[in-house]
């Protein structure tokens, strides 16, 4: 039995159409209702994810729109107009707009190959994880590097610049490869740069967040970006791998200090507290919180903590880990202060980074001189469509994946900073 849709059932659960149980219909007349809310300041992101999933389902051809209209029937709305002139010029279309393709598609009218060309590979995550073989365990077990394409041949597997293979094999330490220019380079699980930066017992805790660290500390590839949701140690494997890079061991210090921003746009401009006064450091302190608590969990001790919180409030003499490493090592930058900044010898570690158009992404970016790397965090899962519509930045990094030496990406997924955060990440997943 087929199922028709309301908009109101796709604005409150848009994963509803991945339902494999359910055989689902639409009207057209929803589709263009969901244009409608997609304006709508409180509705736009769920209208926005719902026209994205049922444009993979149109295209799976997963479900069926009803009550196509014809070209007189079309309205009067900006797409359905272009739409219309589209179809009388017998055109391909090529557009950003999701719900334009999917009227589009709907109305047979074929997308341009060059959008096709184009599409964001979303399933990247910078890694493979191969279960161990016998080839594997006969021919690869005790060799360090060796030409790429032997790997591949051997692994029966393909990587790009950049890529990590993870060998499944049981094993808490598992070994990891990397595509290093060319050269498939194994590298070691149990990489402990950290002690003489002063952090103490903090250790990844899977092979992914090694490949993080490794990625991170790897001075030959000045572009890294770390995606991931809520709560996988985006901000706290980054900042070790920097302190790593400054103040660890001789071999792993590349760096003399470490620059840190984030892009103070506010998400909901409904709690938009207006301007700062200040500093930088005053100005962007809100936006820069999650560098501060995690630099906290990782330099102060539990008994420096508890003395602190038993001296009197007027004792400003006792001086946490945290807060020296903070004003020895850490200069805040404003993005919007950043042009004709040269950084020389330092590692820029830039927060919240799925916030920034391609305007001033690109001239962060191009602040990076040589001997410095550049370090962005974010959560391109969670961003907020509307931000920056048909100009995030992150869009024009991400159709290079995998093609330069330059670009290393890693996608986190384990969540471990509570179990409370696992299950908002369940409720809220879009």
């Amino acid at each position: 039995m087929k199922i028709s849709l309301d908009t109101n059932i796709l604005i409150d659960s848009p994963q509803v159409v991945f339902d494999k149980s359910r055989e689902f219909v639409i009207s057209f007349t929803v589709l263009r209702e969901l244009d409608k809310l997609k304006r709508n300041p409180d509705l736009k992101r769920a209208a926005q994810q719902a026209i994205r999933n049922i444009k993979v389902q149109l295209l799976a051809k997963h479900i069926e729109i009803l009550n196509v209209p014809g070209l007189e029937q079309l309205g009067d709305s900006p797409d359905e107009q272009i739409i219309r002139d589209t179809l009388e010029a017998n055109a391909h279309f090529l557009t950003e707009d999701i719900n334009a393709s999917v009227i589009a598609t709907s109305l047979g009218i074929p997308l341009s190959n060059f959008e096709a060309a184009e599409e964001i590979d979303y399933d990247y995550t910078g890694y493979q994880i191969i279960p161990l073989t016998d080839v594997y365990t006969k021919t690869l077990r005790t060799i360090k590097e060796l030409p790429i394409e032997e790997f591949e041949h051997h692994m029966d597997t393909v990587l790009k610049l950049n890529e990590y293979c993870i060998i499944q094999d049981g094993t808490e330490n598992p070994d990891i490869w990397k595509n290093s220019k060319h050269v498939a380079v194994r590298i070691s699980q149990k990489m402990s740069p950290f002690t003489s930066a002063g952090i103490r017992g903090v250790q990844p805790l899977d092979p992914i967040q090694m490949c993080v660290l490794d990625t991170v500390m790897d001075p030959t590839c000045p572009l890294t970006v770390i995606d991931g949701v809520l709560g996988t140690g985006k901000t706290m494997l980054t900042l070790m791998s920097a302190l790593a890079t400054t103040q660890g061991e001789k071999r792993y210090k590349f760096y003399d200090q470490v620059y840190v921003t984030a892009s103070p746009e506010s998400v909901n401009k409904g709690l938009y507290t207006g301007f700062k006064p200040g500093d930088t450091n005053q100005k962007l302190s809100g936006h820069l919180g999650g560098f501060k608590s995690n630099l906290k969990f990782l330099l102060d001790d539990k008994r420096a903590k508890e003395s602190r919180k038993n001296k009197r409030i007027d004792d400003e003499d006792l001086e946490l880990a945290s807060d020296l490493a903070w004003q020895d090592n850490f200069t805040v930058v404003e993005i919007d202060e950043i042009q004709g900044t040269s950084l020389h010898y330092s590692i820029l570690l830039v927060d919240e980074y799925q916030k920034l158009n391609t305007d001033s992404l690109k001239l962060i970016l191009s602040r990076i001189a040589e001997g410095s790397k550049v370090v962005l965090m974010g959560d391109t899962q969670g961003q907020v469509y509307g931000l920056n519509r048909a100009d995030e930045g992150f869009k024009t990094l991400y159709k290079h994946f995998g093609t330069a030496e330059e670009f290393s990406y890693i996608k986190l997924s384990n969540i471990y900073r509570s179990e409370l955060a696992k299950f908002v990440e369940q409720i809220f997943h879009d």
